[in-house]
């Protein structure tokens, strides 16, 4: 009589893939666990010594409070002073950044255990945690008839040092005032200082640079030709290049603005003619993009810590999202009787307002949130406070407004 067996091997190959699957998962999950613990740990001695230093600082305002009240005039100027510099100290101390990050070997050791990889977008905790930045004064726009300065002239030939060609974005150091500036025909950028004396240059990389932004002690460099983005140190020596022409994650195809979040440090890139805003880490790790399907020609951005504003010159039009990336308004920009005509850069004040270059019409607008102008001067020209084919805008902490133009025989003007 004839037998017949059951290979059951296949079932018991199963249930030990099952087994492994878990036991890799549980594995995991007590790492992720761990690694939780670990950080709320390191959060909570983080906050316990910002309220240390609050509490000490608030302490020694009340004890100088005390004693001023108590002894006006015997109190010496020697301790008084040193309690003002004790002050002053913690003041600094506690107002600095306070950062920490994932460490490689977290995600090396996860991804061993459990097949798991961690992204930027998989992280649990945020890496930093930054106070908000001091913000430029607001201006008064009233008295922007003419400039208080003018820097550098025009070089159309040839490549000496001081002069532009194109001149396109600009920037400042608000630490010392200093001025970057994306020499764009002479591929280079140029420093000078706050009064526009000519510094020094760099060039490693360039390939007609034009945008620009500075970021702690980093300088940001869209390069128009080279279709990517590079990361130099102040002094002007390159970091990181990250880009080449095409249309996939941190490929670029003629970038131009850019700017950086001083509440995630995420770097936002203008991908002109890719119509659109990709999102890179600080470390020039592509993270995410921004308006597709929504810009046409996407030309400058300004990231504060509660909104993103996009410019599309091609409307031409201001997009607003919030922190979320969430589109909250589209403010179409007109001048006086009649849209801007080429809008290339723009800046914003503490209140928001909007301070926009108009390559074509020769001018400076000033906006509101709500679209409205608020203000207009310069005119097509030569002359002291008039402007050909203006390109660049910044306003630095003092409230002056610094334009840079592509064609004027003083290329930089202070207002």
């Amino acid at each position: 009589m004839a037998t017949v067996e059951v290979d059951l091997s296949f079932i018991t190959q199963i249930k030990e893939s099952r087994k492994k699957i878990r036991d890799c998962f549980k594995q995991s999950h007590e790492a992720l666990r761990l690694r939780e613990s670990i950080l709320l740990s390191r959060i909570d001695q983080i906050e316990n010594d910002y309220n240390n230093k609050t509490q000490e600082m608030n302490s020694l305002v009340e004890a100088l409070n005390k004693e001023m009240t108590q002894a006006t005039e015997t109190l010496s100027a020697n301790k008084l002073a040193e309690t003002h510099k004790q002050i002053n100290e913690l003041t600094a101390e506690t107002g600095s950044s306070i950062e920490f990050e994932w460490d490689n070997q977290f995600e090396t050791d996860i991804e061993q255990l459990g097949s798991i990889k961690l992204n930027s977008q998989t992280k649990i905790f945020p890496t930093h945690f930054f106070l908000p930045q001091v913000k430029p004064v607001v201006p008064d726009y009233k008295a922007k008839q003419l400039p208080i300065a003018c820097g550098c002239k025009n070089d159309i030939h040839k490549k000496v040092p001081g002069e532009l060609n194109c001149p396109r974005g600009i920037a400042v150091l608000n630490q010392t005032g200093d001025i970057y500036i994306a020499d764009y025909s002479n591929d280079r950028v140029q420093v000078f200082s706050s009064n526009g004396d000519y510094l020094f240059m760099f060039s490693e990389k360039m390939n007609k640079p034009v945008g620009i932004c500075i970021s702690q002690n980093y300088v940001f460099v869209t390069q128009y030709h080279g279709h990517c983005i590079n990361k130099y140190e102040l002094e002007g020596k390159l970091i990181k290049s990250v880009g080449s022409e095409g249309n996939g994650e941190a490929q670029f195809y003629c970038p131009h603005g850019v700017d950086v979040s001083d509440r995630n440090r995420n770097v936002y890139v203008c991908d002109y003619n890719n119509n659109r805003v990709q999102i890179l880490t600080q470390v020039l790790k592509f993270h995410s993009m921004l308006g597709i399907d929504l810009f046409k020609y996407p030309r400058d951005v300004k990231v504060t810590r509660d909104i993103v504003l996009v410019l599309d010159d091609s409307h031409p039009c201001m997009f607003v999202f919030n922190s979320d990336h969430i589109l909250t308004n589209r403010l179409i920009t007109r001048g006086v009787g009649k849209q801007t005509n080429n809008p290339c850069c723009f800046d914003i004040d503490r209140d928001y307002n909007i301070i926009m270059s108009d390559y074509y019409n020769h001018c400076v607008y000033v906006f509101n949130l709500e679209g409205e102008q608020i203000h207009k001067f310069g005119k097509e020209g030569q002359g002291i406070g008039e402007f050909s084919y203006p390109w660049g805008i910044t306003l630095n902490n003092t409230g002056h407004i610094i334009v840079v133009c592509q064609k004027n025989t003083n290329c930089l003007q202070f207002f």
